[in-house]
């Protein structure tokens, strides 16, 4: 019987494998981590996942020592079946580790599930070596634009889901968030809008079809999911041309975020106030330039 359930979970990660190979969005994503992160050879990483088990056993192939934390159980069962190893649940905020243990931590579109997203990168600082780098992806909130509407026409924006707290971020939010502890040098906006129209079709189908997105394995995967997986990449197979011309369209607006942060000294800054409790934007807002007169 445990031979059976070994079996059964080699073929449930080689179908997962023969999925990622037909998205161009999560093998871009890869990439472009992959390539904020360089060579992790020496180097302690952490890696924070929704549960994309494929995307997290592709990173420990950049070399150094990781660990994976995730914010869901069911982001644990998922990642489980790629790593085979038992995934730590991230509780009330906090990580399980001392200060300064990792030279890189990655939060892979998990950032908009915490109610304080603040307070929890000051845990990532907290856990990050004094030259350490922080890299985030997430999603780019655009809330009136084709892609967000789409989304929410088949109740798919990322807070139709109970686990997320935001649909996503716009720059300056994410810089708002990382101010105070870390200096931010490269921001890089891709996977145009067009493709990402195409593809919130291609989640619709996956919804359908396995109730969710495909790389989220089920605990106790079995013969029903192996059959929704050959009928997904069939789908993704015949889609795969059109998708791949259109993620040549680079020049449109790009749907996702992802940001290379360096770590330092953890200091608040504080917007300056006049006397009178008013910032100083507010009050050149209020006042006409040239004149202290308040008309």
């Amino acid at each position: 019987m445990k031979e059976m359930d070994n079996n059964l979970d080699a073929e449930v990660r080689l179908w997962q494998e023969k999925l990622f190979s037909r998205s161009i969005r999560r093998d871009h994503k890869l990439k472009r981590i992959s390539g904020l992160i360089g060579s992790a050879t020496n180097l302690q990483c952490l890696d924070i996942s929704t549960g994309d088990g494929i995307i997290s056993s592709h990173l420990r192939s950049l070399g150094g020592s990781w660990k994976t934390m995730v914010t869901t159980k069911d982001a644990a069962v998922s990642i489980n079946y790629s790593l085979g190893e038992a995934i730590a649940v991230i509780e009330n905020g906090k990580l399980p580790f001392e200060d300064h243990s990792f030279d890189r931590l990655v939060i892979v579109d998990t950032l908009k599930e915490f109610t304080d997203d603040y307070e929890f990168l000051h845990e990532c600082h907290r856990v990050l070596k004094n030259d350490g780098w922080v890299i985030i992806s997430e999603e780019r909130r655009a809330p009136l634009g084709p892609v967000a509407l789409l989304q929410r026409t088949f109740g798919l924006l990322p807070s139709s889901n109970e686990k997320n707290c935001r649909n996503g971020y716009k720059v300056h939010e994410l810089f708002e968030t990382l101010k105070d502890g870390f200096d931010v040098p490269e921001t890089i906006v891709y996977s145009n809008v067009l493709l990402e129209f195409f593809a919130t079709f291609g989640e619709v189908v996956q919804r359908m079809v396995t109730g969710g997105p495909c790389w989220l394995v089920r605990e106790k995967a079995g013969q029903k999911e192996l059959y929704n997986y050959r009928q997904i990449y069939g789908l993704a197979s015949f889609a795969f041309p059109l998708m791949w011309l259109l993620s040549l369209l680079e020049f449109l607006p790009g749907q996702k975020l992802l940001i290379k942060s360096r770590r330092r000294l953890w200091r608040p800054r504080l917007q300056p106030k006049l006397i009178d409790g008013r910032s100083i934007a507010e009050a050149a807002i209020n006042t006409k330039i040239g004149t202290a007169a308040p008309f």
